[in-house]
């Protein structure tokens, strides 16, 4: 079979998502009918009992904590000529991610794996100097019993950042030159496991193709590859690429290399394991990240209270955002897509306004040493009439998803129960999300004496 090389080009048209069926439009198929078995995740019982737990390993936490924090410094003090420092009293307080802050990100999550319990902030100089984090600080964590953290990656997400499946090409290409029996796939698939993939996903898809005795086409055949997923060192470098000098930077880590956030929020994050934690099943994960400086942390800091904390908490509402439909997508058919609408409306105003204000206003201070050039931030009447809109249609597309829901499905009295249970606890959040943003507009006012309501 002829397969051409797998390229940036290649894969054009999947750079948006790393889902394995992202190719496949999907109905909404919670127009449909729920399963009388469905459990709504923020039941107060099972939060109850997963904050417990938290609360109960905080102290234990506080101890490894400290030991890190002691780590940090002296690794500091030894890279002080490469414009490496840290402040400990900024972080020593909430060195242990709180239980609410856990709690909050298991429902976002869905997963009980908090991979950042301990966490600390080094400064850098300069931090487009990416060389210096692999030639100088993670080895002083690995002089020091720390080393790096691995992390299912599918091979999609990798490719997002620069990456070129030559090797995962190969091995995809080597499916198609073997008898396609049940005992040669299970040989297949014990070579890609021995070579460090995770290939479940590929091995549906493969499965589905020779059950219904095809091979897949060009566009399958890299979804498929997008599909497999390797255990990668858990660093994340978000950073502006263009100011990236990466001289002597080894070839396998350039593909760690991301972009900045929405907001223009760039840093290094990467999550250590305690040596003696090498075989622990559940070991505790040390986040550090890398910032430009102390102004650029309080930024970032006040960014995350006032804006990010807020904009996330629409991750959990229960209504179905940002999946697929088939054919046009109009509101009146589709009035979730309406509520995503505006919620990435109200997203962009914050972000433009606050977010990437505060994040350069950080970066003019301690990267470029410029404060002159610092901009204000405030809300004017306009503005909040926009936001207050913005709310309505938001809520005014929510209820109308939860009535054709209510009107569509053919379902149990314990499911259409449970409809009502979802729209209220996503009416109650957005109404949640809406006062607290209010509460950022008035308090962003009133650092300009602006009265305005």
């Amino acid at each position: 079979m002829n397969i051409q090389p797998i390229t940036a080009l290649n894969f054009q048209n999947f750079q948006k998502t790393n889902k394995p069926y992202a190719s496949t439009p999907k109905a909404n198929n919670n127009l449909s009918s729920l399963p009388c078995d469905t459990v709504s995740f923020s039941g107060r019982s099972i939060s109850d009992s997963i904050w417990n737990n938290f609360v109960k390993e905080t102290p234990r936490f506080n101890r490894i904590a400290t030991t890190f924090l002691n780590a940090t410094e002296s690794i500091a003090r030894k890279l002080e000529d490469d414009g490496i420092y840290f402040i400990r009293e900024m972080f020593e307080k909430e060195a242990v991610k709180n239980p609410d802050s856990k709690l909050s990100k298991v429902n976002r999550s869905k997963t009980f794996v908090v991979r950042d319990s301990i966490r600390t902030t080094l400064f850098s100089k300069n931090p487009y100097n990416v060389s210096d984090l692999f030639n100088k600080i993670i080895p002083e964590y690995a002089d020091s019993g720390y080393h790096i953290a691995y992390i299912d990656t599918s091979v999609g997400e990798m490719m997002g950042r620069g990456y070129i499946p030559v090797e995962e090409e190969r091995l995809i290409n080597k499916f198609f030159g073997i008898e396609h029996t049940k005992e040669s796939h299970y040989k297949y698939f014990m070579e890609l496991k021995k070579l460090g993939y995770e290939y479940e996903d590929a091995k549906k898809l493969l499965a589905k193709y020779i059950k219904e005795g095809k091979e897949p086409n060009k566009e399958e055949f890299i979804e498929i590859v997008k599909s497999l997923k390797k255990s990668i060192p858990d660093i994340d470098i978000r950073l502006d690429k263009n100011r990236i000098n990466m001289d002597g930077l080894p070839e396998e880590y350039k593909y760690f290399i991301g972009k900045p956030q929405k907001s223009g929020y760039e840093d290094i994050q990467l999550r250590f394991i305690r040596d003696v934690d090498k075989d622990n099943p559940k070991p505790v994960y040390h986040e550090l990240l890398i910032q430009f400086g102390p102004t650029y942390n309080r930024n970032a800091r006040k960014e995350h209270d006032m804006v990010y904390d807020h904009l996330r908490l629409f991750k959990e509402l229960h209504i179905p955002l940002h999946e697929p439909v088939m054919g046009e997508v109009t509101f009146k058919e589709h009035p979730e897509k309406g509520v995503e609408k505006f919620i990435s409306d109200v997203e962009d105003m914050f972000r433009t306004k606050v977010s990437k204000t505060l994040i350069n206003n950080g970066k003019n201070a301690d990267f470029f040493g410029n404060i002159e050039d610092n901009d204000e931030i405030f809300f004017t009447q306009l503005d909040i009439s926009k936001f207050e809109r913005k709310f309505s249609n938001i809520i005014g597309f929510m209820r109308e998803y939860y009535k054709q829901l209510s009107q569509k499905a053919q379902m149990s009295s314990i499911a259409s129960e449970q409809i009502g249970r979802d729209q209220r606890d996503d009416l109650r959040l957005i109404n949640k999300i809406k006062t607290l943003l209010s509460e950022t507009i008035d308090a962003l006012n009133d650092e300009h004496d602006l009265s305005i309501s």
